[in-house]
């Protein structure tokens, strides 16, 4: 049976479809079954406060439409126009690709995808900034 797995241990929370589920049992793997369900673990989620880099500030909207707290017809087009300039931060190829990837998944409404992308910008972002900073 395919699906995506979920390990919930004991105390976790998370967003399915905007209802917040907490495990206040014992740890739990779930089987999330049905496609295009929104889904984000709270302990990924990107405090509005953290969100001070453009990515970051990219992935706080994205996760904002995930959970429903953002409308993604009124958000999407400034965080597609947005990609512009991050194409021209971001030199590297595989950076540029997963951009690429990102704007399709932001156009097709996978925005848990496109938090995964985010994921790796973020990362890779913050690189940068120390580099810049020494």
């Amino acid at each position: 049976m395919a699906g995506l797995m979920l390990k919930f241990p004991a105390g976790d929370r998370i967003v399915v479809n905007g209802a917040v589920i907490e495990n206040v049992g014992r740890g739990a793997r779930l089987r999330l079954l049905t496609p295009e369900t929104q889904l984000l673990r709270l302990r990924d989620a990107i405090d509005p406060a953290a969100a001070v880099t453009p990515v970051g500030r990219l992935a706080h909207s994205v996760q904002m439409m995930l959970i429903g707290e953002l409308c993604p017809a009124d958000a999407l087009p400034d965080l597609v126009a947005a990609l512009a300039p991050l194409r021209h931060a971001f030199v590297d190829p595989e950076d540029r690709a997963c951009i690429d990837a990102l704007r399709q998944h932001l156009q097709d409404g996978q925005f848990y995808q496109a938090l995964r992308h985010l994921g790796r910008l973020r990362r890779k972002e913050a690189v940068l900034l120390a580099v810049a900073r020494t």
